[in-house]
């Protein structure tokens, strides 16, 4: 199921109502406040999740219809919507359900987060520890009385991006903090409590509004700090249980509470592919109606130039082979049997490889479309500044990456082989994995400086690497169009050129003849692939079409020699 949200962009009509949220409206008339455009991603995320209607068996086993609200196409024409609805669905009703037998205050809450009628919020990073979560200061001390004390020791320690000031919804949250019992630290905690009633702060919580990022529908991502705030008993999640010294064991259990933010990671890369269908389809209607002039007069599209479809068949049949990689990472991943571990590492290697797919298509296809790709109502630089947020939420792509190496190099665990071993794609997998762990074995471990040095600045490389052949058996295995599973070859190969030139006698005229081949294959089938989008109706920008461009310059405010503009 698709969320009916309409065509209007984020930056539409200065008058909203119901039809202009939901509706048909192909006009634009200026630019909304910033606070009118949260209250527009607020209604959308609202729609959104009344679109699939999820239940608690869909948050806790991760049913098809969980995934498939990450995918809708909504989430994609309005970040901010998605913003919200990844959070409420996942970080939030994800953690709930695991307490939901134990806890009545729980219960008494779900159905108003799983019906949009509370803001939820997932407040874990702090100001001074982004990926470092397992050392965050926030504390929730045990009083005498069984109640807790939650408190921000320092600036440093106060909660980061999630939108707590008000904004007109009743909000609640789930802040991490040390739970403190008689002077020892028991661990990273949950606790569960109202921060405002939709106008005002809670009695000692404090949220300072950032400025607006640039780019994407704004939120009013906010600094959080508590300040000696008493909760009931029932504000934790979870029982007390004992005080561990074992830092295995405390890893262990911090990322077992912290488990909803993997499902996250994999649930926002889901959203990457939506964004490569949008950018295409915008990019590609728009290269087939702008023409340019020839010297004998005539005027052709400039989509006949190789500069200009290139990159948008490349964007769509990255697009089609990551649906396929995402099917099969969704189907491992919700295996109750399968390891944590391997669940993050699926969740590492799907998001790093697609958040770079999108976010090179978003920029080059933004380029292509010349100064009016510059203008956040044609979307495309917007969707590629919420790229540089999604990319750092749910666990920062270079530091998970990483970790992810660091694991694999040491063979702490696999992840699954191909099921193309012999494809050129599965030897540069196999090639950069002998590379590194030869470098390991001639060095002083992990954690030595040669390591720091030689192998985590390719873990990236490496990690993406995976992905590309992870993606290209899942096409191949779906008995994907070989037109889109040849060209998607040719581009992964030009990920890294000069290994293939290096060790498979691959030279990089060799490459570019193999590219041409697949892109002369895959031109005809342009305007089927951008139909099987599906994006149609998400992506009626201005420059989509002439009738849109004419709407959107008579909804423009003007000037004449006639009006006088005051500054």
């Amino acid at each position: 199921m698709q969320a009916d949200l309409s065509i209007l962009s984020p930056y539409g009509q200065t008058n909203i109502s119901e039809n202009a949220l939901f509706g048909q409206s192909k006009t634009f008339e200026g630019y909304l406040s910033y606070a009118d455009r949260i209250q527009v991603s607020l209604k959308r995320a609202k729609a959104i999740i009344a679109a699939h209607a999820l239940t608690v068996h869909d948050i806790e086993t991760l049913t098809r219809s969980f995934w498939d609200v990450h995918t809708d196409h909504a989430m994609a024409m309005d970040t901010g919507a998605g913003t919200l609805v990844a959070i409420q669905l996942n970080l939030v009703a994800g953690t709930l359900v695991k307490y939901l037998k134990q806890n009545s205050y729980v219960q008494s809450l779900m159905d108003d987060v799983l019906s949009f009628n509370v803001l939820a919020h997932y407040c874990l990073t702090e100001v001074g520890h982004g990926l470092d979560a397992i050392n965050i200061e926030t504390t929730g001390t045990l009083l005498a009385d069984g109640s807790f004390e939650l408190h921000t020791p320092h600036p440093g320690a106060a909660k980061i991006m999630p939108p707590t000031s008000p904004c007109g919804i009743p909000a609640i949250g789930i802040v991490f903090a040390k739970l403190i019992v008689k002077g020892k630290d028991f661990g990273i905690r949950p606790f569960l409590l109202p921060l405002n009633d939709g106008k005002v702060m809670m009695p000692g919580i404090t949220a300072k509004l950032l400025p607006p990022r640039e780019g994407p529908p704004p939120l009013n991502h906010s600094i959080t700090s508590f300040n000696r705030v008493k909760l009931p008993h029932h504000a934790l999640l979870g029982v007390l249980g004992s005080h561990v010294e074992d830092k295995i064991a405390i890893r262990a259990n911090h990322m077992n509470t912290i488990w909803r933010t993997a499902v996250g990671a994999l649930a926002l890369a889901g959203s990457c592919i939506t964004t490569m269908d949008r950018s295409a389809y915008i990019a590609g209607h728009y290269s087939q109606r702008r023409t340019v002039g020839l010297p004998d007069k005539s005027r052709v599209s400039i989509l006949t130039f190789r500069t200009q479809h290139k990159p948008i068949l490349t964007t769509l049949v990255q697009a089609f082979v990551a649906k396929e990689l995402f099917r099969v990472a969704i189907e491992n991943f919700a295996q109750e049997e399968t390891d944590l571990r391997l669940r993050q590492a699926w969740a590492t290697i799907v998001k790093a490889t697609l958040v770079e797919h999108s976010k090179t298509a978003t920029l080059l296809l933004a380029e292509r479309c010349g100064a009016q790709g510059l203008f956040a109502y044609n979307e495309m630089c917007s969707m590629h500044s919420s790229l540089l947020g999604l990319s750092t939420a749910e666990g920062d792509v270079l530091g998970t990456c990483i970790r992810l190496v660091s694991e694999l190099l040491q063979e702490r665990y696999h992840v699954p082989l191909s099921t193309h071993p012999t494809d050129l794609l599965a030897l540069h997998e196999q090639g950069l994995f002998a590379e590194n762990r030869a470098i390991l074995a001639q060095i002083s471990g992990h954690r030595s400086a040669d390591f720091n040095n030689l192998v985590l600045p390719k873990s990236e490389h490496i990690v993406r690497a995976i992905g590309h052949r992870m993606a290209y058996d899942a096409a191949v295995d779906a008995g994907l169009d070989p037109k889109i599973t040849e060209l998607y070859l040719a581009t992964a190969v030009k990920f890294d050129s000069a290994w293939y030139s290096e060790n498979v006698e691959l030279p990089s005229h060799v490459q570019d003849a193999r590219e041409n081949e697949a892109i002369c294959a895959a031109l005809p089938c342009l305007d089927e692939w951008l139909v099987r989008t599906g994006v149609e109706c998400y992506s009626q920008v201005p420059i989509l079409s002439e009738d849109n461009w004419a709407n959107f310059v008579e909804g423009l405010e003007e000037f004449g020699s006639d009006k006088l503009r005051e500054c």
